[in-house]
């Protein structure tokens, strides 16, 4: 009978579950990351709330940074003030809605997320060395797609 952890395959060996090997990655990975930002000062969320506002291009309020990071927004607040406090944002009042003060990169963020998103590149090389471009670009297609059923996130293109 399958478990939560492996499942039997018709050759009769047991293999990992998706969702057991995707929780082991995901943990592998915020692991990872954080011995590589760690240098910089940096946690794992507070990296990456400084990439979502890079990816994002534009200020973004913290409920807006909370929902794109999968944090609370309590949480979020304190991420927000830890990158404030080392300079790597800024929050300015948003000019319709006073009480949002929407963060921006400053240019020490820009440059220590340079570096962390180099680190981090490395990392996924390192993680992926095994296949090729075309199994990468699956692989990643796969996740897309996988993230969608479930509505976490990555809409259509």
């Amino acid at each position: 009978m399958a478990d939560v952890v492996s499942i039997e395959t018709g050759s009769g060996a047991a293999e990992p579950r998706i969702s057991y090997a995707v929780a082991r990655l995901e943990r592998a990975v915020r692991a990872a990351i954080a011995e590589r930002v760690r240098p910089h000062g940096l946690t794992t969320l507070q990296y990456t709330t400084l990439s979502v506002l890079e990816r994002h291009g534009a200020p973004l309020s913290n409920a807006q940074l909370a929902r794109r990071a999968y944090m609370s927004p309590q949480s979020m607040s304190e991420v927000i003030d830890a990158l404030e406090q080392k300079g790597l944002i800024r929050r300015n009042p948003h000019p319709n809605h006073g009480r949002q003060l929407p963060a921006t990169l400053t240019a020490k963020g820009r440059r220590v997320l340079v570096d962390c998103e180099r680190m981090v590149d490395e990392l996924e090389g390192v993680m992926l060395a095994d296949l090729t471009a075309r199994q990468q670009t699956a692989f990643r297609e796969a996740l897309k797609s996988a993230v969608r059923a479930l509505a976490a996130g990555f809409p259509h293109d």
